[in-house]
């Protein structure tokens, strides 16, 4: 197994919005190289990574140097992953977490898997940028494509590449190198790798150019109180209720609340969380009144949408998601420090 690690000076993407959500929590941006795109018969040669330093970045690879290396390869990879809370990809929800979870299943490193595909990642969160981008803007009616080589042509970044070979290149190259252990083949796919890992980096800045909010609200967002952890999977408003579903972890009891203002269930069994939040109906407008609720709503009343104590959750046909997912985080917090 060879392994590269380098820091860079680069700055990690951030943003007032960003942090919002995201400020002290361990962010890592991944990427993989395969044989090819069926988990159940090829193999991961190359797990790439970048994390945010004090001082900038760092870039780590683990790549197989044998056939027989991939559990090895991937038990160190893993071992990186459980230190991170956000995970950012290039369609990574629909190719490598899905991958990575039935080749870690494979190899005895995800003793949970037959609970949900994706359970090796349940308490991380996952930010695609591809799916972002796809589901959650106009960008690509302007583009032929979505690859990530074009969204970096878009914003500029194709000068930044040094590798000049595809991911279909780097699978042949990894078959010869098997053969002949020519370094300067290894040195190939790995810049092929890093290259791809740190333009990620860049590409966040895309983010910019979305609502954040928007996209927090359907995909769901951590939140933390030390080491009792939350992961909002998905909120919905159906009629005039709020449903907010996730996972739990460290939470070594039962919760459960009911009262008129809202109803919350924390399993210890399945780890699962369950809050359903009714609301009430004047004109076009769907709201709730704070007083009902144990937080501090001092922090909300900087929103357009807190009116005299009362939070608009809809006002016509616009949901107002920052104010939605302010007051979530708000009262998960609560509960939390109920625990």
């Amino acid at each position: 197994m060879h392994i590269e690690e380098k820091n860079y000076q680069d700055p990690f993407y951030h943003s007032n919005i960003f942090n919002f959500y995201f400020k002290n929590l361990k962010i890592g941006i991944l990427d993989i190289e395969t044989t090819g795109l069926n988990p159940d018969r090829n193999r991961v040669i190359l797990g790439g990574l970048v994390t945010k330093e004090d001082d900038g970045i760092r870039s780590l690879q683990i790549f197989s140097e044998s056939r027989e290396e991939e559990a090895t390869l991937l038990e160190a990879y893993l071992n990186e992953i459980k230190k991170l809370d956000v995970l950012v990809s290039y369609n990574g929800d629909h190719f490598d977490l899905p991958f990575l979870s039935k080749r870690f299943h494979f190899h005895g490193l995800c003793k949970e898997f037959h609970k949900s595909p994706l359970h090796c990642f349940s308490m991380h969160k996952s930010l695609d940028l591809y799916r972002t981008v796809d589901r959650y803007s106009n960008i690509r009616k302007s583009l032929p494509n979505l690859k990530q080589k074009t969204l970096e042509t878009y914003l500029g970044l194709w000068s930044d590449r040094s590798d000049e070979i595809s991911g279909a290149d780097s699978v042949e190259m990894y078959y010869d190198y098997l053969k002949t252990k020519d370094e300067s083949l290894r040195e190939k796919i790995l810049l092929h790798n890093k290259d791809d890992i740190l333009q990620l980096t860049r590409l966040m800045k895309i983010l910019d150019k979305l609502d954040l909010h928007e996209i927090m609200f359907h995909t769901g967002f951590p939140v933390f109180l030390e080491d009792k952890r939350l992961l909002i999977e998905s909120i919905s408003l159906k009629k005039d209720v709020l449903y907010i579903i996730g996972r739990h972890k460290n939470i070594p009891m039962e919760y459960r609340c009911y009262n008129s203002a809202y109803a919350a269930e924390l399993s210890h069994r399945n780890q699962q969380l369950f809050i359903k939040i009714p609301c009430r109906a004047a004109l076009d407008c769907l709201y709730i009144d704070l007083e009902d609720f144990r937080i501090d709503s001092a922090q909300l009343e900087k929103y357009p949408g807190y009116q005299s104590g009362y939070l608009l959750v809809k006002e016509t046909d616009a949901l107002n998601y920052l104010e939605v997912n302010h007051f979530l985080r708000l009262l998960l917090e609560e509960i939390l420090k109920e625990l």
